[in-house]
């Protein structure tokens, strides 16, 4: 009776999927990331990219090519993630995915250490209302690129009680960025990073005081975070830290 059961599931679950939506998948997708379950939400967007294709739902589409390059981005899987940005439509997404689509792009750079590329996009779009995390990927451009003024204003219109610990961290960056002592700024950012599961940005701060303190102790955490994640590269350079 328990096998039939399973296999009823099983059958269940395919049809499920056979059917979903462009949306269904995005969904899942969405909370496999959230559970910091890198793998399984890549392969959902990817299903959800191509009912999307078939739904001919170009906002769809950008908007889950987008999500698939920032999960590439975080892999270190940086020319994959440029391609799969290259296939965005621009013209065809709405305001809010628009601003999606350049937080991704200024994310990629920053995490290349290509400050400059990620400031232009910054100083070339802005937006009424614009999030906590595009605000503070332009303010880790701007200071990259040694303009502390412009990086401090951005952090300024990061709304302090919708997005304390994503200020708390971009705070870090940008001070680390222009030469300050940042120790118990990432100590702070990762409190909020830890109690809100925010496991990617757990690792980066982690291995960023690593490489502050001298402390290997918080790379081989860092290394931990990463290969929970499944993020190989992430996993070998802060494994390489740690030694």
């Amino acid at each position: 009776m328990v096998r039939k059961t399973l296999v009823m599931l099983g059958v269940l679950t395919l049809i499920a999927n056979v059917f979903a939506s462009s949306g269904n998948h995005a969904f899942y997708a969405k909370r496999y990331y959230s559970q910091g379950r890198y793998g399984a939400a890549y392969n959902q967007y990817a299903l959800a990219l191509g009912e999307a294709r078939k739904e001919a739902d170009l906002v769809a589409e950008g908007r889950i090519l987008t999500s698939m390059a920032t999960l590439a981005t975080h892999a270190m899987q940086y020319e994959d993630a440029k391609k799969l940005l290259d296939l965005v439509q621009l013209n065809s997404l709405d305001e809010r995915s628009r601003q999606n689509f350049y937080k991704a792009y200024m994310e990629l750079y920053n995490l290349q250490g290509k400050h400059r590329e990620a400031f232009e996009i910054a100083r070339n779009h802005s937006f009424k209302k614009a999030s906590a995390n595009f605000l503070g990927q332009a303010a880790i451009a701007a200071a990259g690129s040694r303009n502390s003024s412009e990086a401090d204003a951005y952090l300024k219109r990061i709304n302090k009680s919708e997005s304390p610990g994503q200020l708390a961290f971009f705070r870090a960056r940008v001070a680390d960025l222009n030469g300050e002592d940042s120790k118990e700024l990432y100590q702070r950012a990762l409190r909020f990073s830890t109690e809100k599961n925010q496991y990617f940005i757990s690792g980066i701060i982690l291995l960023r005081m690593a490489e502050i303190t001298g402390d290997k102790s918080h790379a081989a955490r860092s290394a931990s975070v990463f290969s929970e994640l499944g993020l190989a590269k992430p996993f070998e350079k802060a494994e390489g830290a740690a030694k």
